[in-house]
């Protein structure tokens, strides 16, 4: 998909602009945070210079100036102890009606009652609420600041109104963010997790093909050059021809180890190389490439037949390496682990959609001392490495002493191209 498209996608647009607005919040939240202390004592302080007598230019009244410092200097603890500050307001006030006029500090009441909508439980809001509304009530008849008592009513109370709501939507905004932001670490996490998941299934990917390509090139080499060691003096044309399939051996093994390791390499240099001709990646063997393979491990002296029964269809490609790669690493184990074998049996048993591979060698009793059990070349490969290949296409393979003597291997897989795999 082109860049053009992505950015047109309204999806990605809508995701680009929640997180720009989540990234705006949370600087706006940690800002408020780390200045908390800051910000109230400005509004604390500007709120008591604002409703001053000397600000007013109305005379020096140091009862006045008394009663705006109770009305406002409480705000500076307003958020640690919200219902408390508020209480502490309210008293005051309830002093100043009983002895002065109503005073512009009275305001202070709403930023105390916005608070607690913000920062308390939702019983001290009513209770604050409730407070500050008979609060209204008697302001109300008392004085008539909006002209009648009525109006006062109105105009005071829709205030109480507004700075409760407002309390309300602050705190359900704050709550949703904070929510988004658990919700955005939790998937960060997940996205952390996933990666790496990932990132070991695909280590063990490589490290079984590692294995299965490199092992069984080498296997076969040291094969070949125990053969030619012994056949060195009295048959010198099958020591040379042992010699010259070691070095085909040896030239096809480096061959895939490139092709591996280039398809780990970054940089666009490598990417480059490897679309060209003389690197270019070689599709991943399969069925096809199985005659070639039983002609390679042939060459080391071993009787390699392979049979097929049943009636062949089409694998997909990725269940066709598997096949190979089994039939491959079974090969491999003979050469390494089995007594005296002299004839190795393949068999390709096919039935929709589920192909069954068996590799049977004739290897005599086992040495006293070794283990029944071919040794896997460390976690993850040989026997574990055909199981986990056979697992990802819901089958089981099994591995043990044949009936006949001997060593068996046997896998049944889905391979079918209906199974998407």
């Amino acid at each position: 998909m082109a860049l053009s498209e992505v950015t047109a996608d309204p999806v990605v647009n809508r995701a680009e602009r929640s997180d720009a607005i989540w990234r705006m919040w949370r600087a706006f939240r940690d800002w408020d945070r780390r200045h908390a202390i800051a910000v109230d004592a400005v509004i604390a302080i500007g709120l008591f210079l604002a409703s001053s007598s000397w600000v007013l230019h109305i005379g020096f009244n140091s009862s006045a100036e008394g009663y705006a410092a109770g009305l406002t200097i409480p705000l500076l603890w307003r958020r640690r102890a919200p219902t408390a500050v508020f209480a502490v307001m309210a008293a005051v006030a309830l002093a100043q009606w009983f002895t002065t006029g109503p005073l512009l500090a009275d305001g202070a009441l709403l930023v105390a009652l916005f608070t607690v909508a913000t920062e308390a439980p939702t019983a001290e809001l009513v209770a604050s609420a409730a407070v500050l509304e008979a609060g209204v009530i008697l302001a109300t008849v008392r004085w008539a600041v909006a002209g009648n008592h009525f109006k006062t009513f109105v105009f005071l109370s829709g205030m109480a109104f507004a700075a409760t709501v407002a309390g309300i939507a602050v705190r359900e905004l704050r709550r949703q963010m904070e929510w988004l932001a658990e919700r955005g670490d939790r998937l960060e996490i997940e996205r952390d997790q996933q990666a790496s998941i990932a990132a070991a299934a695909e280590r063990a990917r490589i490290a079984r093909e590692m294995h299965d390509v490199i092992s069984h090139n080498l296997q076969v080499m040291v094969t070949l050059a125990d053969a030619a060691s012994v056949a060195q003096r009295t048959d010198p044309t099958r020591a040379a021809e042992a010699v010259t399939e070691i070095s085909g051996t040896g030239r096809q093994a480096l061959h895939d180890m490139r092709l591996m390791l280039g398809l780990l390499r970054q940089g666009e240099g490598t990417r480059t190389e490897l679309a060209t001709g003389a690197a270019a990646l070689t599709p991943q063997p399969g069925l096809a490439d199985l005659p070639a393979l039983v002609e390679r491990v042939k060459a080391t002296g071993l009787d390699v037949e392979l049979t097929q029964s049943g009636t062949a269809f089409d694998l997909s490609s990725s269940a066709g390496m598997t096949v190979y790669r089994i039939v491959q690493e079974g090969l491999t184990n003979t050469l390494k682990h089995a007594v005296s074998p002299h004839r190795v049996v393949i068999s390709l048993l096919f039935d929709d959609p589920h192909v069954t591979v068996g590799v049977i060698d004739d290897g005599g009793p086992r040495a006293p001392g070794r283990s029944a059990a071919p040794p896997n070349v460390g976690g993850g490969h040989g026997l574990d490495g055909m199981s986990e290949r056979a697992a990802a296409f819901g089958g089981l393979l099994t591995a043990g002493p044949h009936e006949g003597g001997g060593w068996s291997i046997n896998a049944t897989l889905r391979g079918g191209k209906a199974e998407g795999l």
